[in-house]
């Protein structure tokens, strides 16, 4: 039908040029289009198309407040990075006033990695509402700063986070974990270590029960913490060797305070 349509019409404006014994401009311009659409309607040929400039031909309006957002967004980029940046240095500056810097030596990871992992500690203490020493405790006993620690039942890395459980925290968190093996990544499992030790105080109530919990289970734990012999025996063991080194870190802590303060005091009497 529309084939048929369109032939109708070149013949008409064939006769009416032979009628006026030629076209005006605007009637040339009428064949021209309509023998155009009659050849793209037949399949005939195909018309070489010239794309408008700019997004889907946008004016010039548009095509400026494109490149503004643009800059804007570059500008709110160079912002956060920057806020990073100073978290970051204030994240190391507690670690050292911490003597967070000096415990993570005994990783072994290079300098930068170290830097890192201190700035990690405390971050992700303060993000989850715990004490840092706290977190430094548990690597401690879990795997002696040994970035690359693997237990005999299958947990890795600093915190001895079991895959299947850094799987669940991971997507819990709207991340991905990927292979094992990013376990490794220090960052990563203090991230994640951290994230489970804080989850675990707030479901079994204390930190004592919790490390029951970081240490058998939840499941396990349960039915331990349900039997006073076995509860007594357990609370005995990993936990009470957590608790004690984290006293022992919070002791030397303040000591290092009251040295301090006792140094700013004797200097501005001098």
């Amino acid at each position: 039908m529309l084939r048929r349509q369109v032939s109708t019409s070149v013949r008409d404006e064939c006769t009416g040029r032979e009628r006026h014994g030629g076209a005006r401009r605007g009637g040339m311009r009428g064949w021209t289009v309509a023998v155009a659409a009659w050849m793209v309607g037949t399949g005939a040929v195909a018309f070489p198309v010239q794309v408008p400039d700019g997004a889907q031909g946008e004016g010039p309006e548009v095509t400026e407040l494109r490149a503004k957002l643009a800059e804007r967004d570059a500008e709110l980029k160079a912002t956060l990075a920057k806020l990073h940046l100073y978290e970051d240095e204030a994240h190391y500056a507690e670690a050292e006033a911490l003597g967070i810097t000096e415990m993570v030596k005994a990783s072994g990871l290079p300098a930068r990695q170290q830097r890192r992992l201190a700035v990690a500690i405390v971050r992700e203490a303060a993000r989850n509402d715990i004490d840092p020493l706290l977190v430094v405790a548990v690597i401690r006993c879990e795997s002696s700063f040994n970035n690359y620690a693997v237990s005999h039942v299958g947990a890795m890395g600093l915190m001895q986070v079991m895959p299947d459980t850094g799987t669940w925290l991971a997507d819990k968190a709207g991340l991905q974990l990927g292979r094992t093996s990013n376990l490794f990544d220090s960052e990563t499992n203090v991230e994640l270590g951290t994230a489970y030790l804080a989850d675990l105080i707030q479901r079994f109530g204390t930190v004592e029960k919790a490390l029951v919990a970081y240490n058998a289970g939840p499941g396990l734990a349960r039915r331990i913490l349900a039997k006073k012999e076995a509860r007594t025996k357990f609370l005995a063991g990993y936990p009470a060797k957590v608790v004690k080194e984290f006293r022992k870190l919070k002791a030397a802590q303040e000591k290092q305070l009251t040295l301090r303060e006792a140094q700013k005091t004797n200097g501005q009497k001098s």
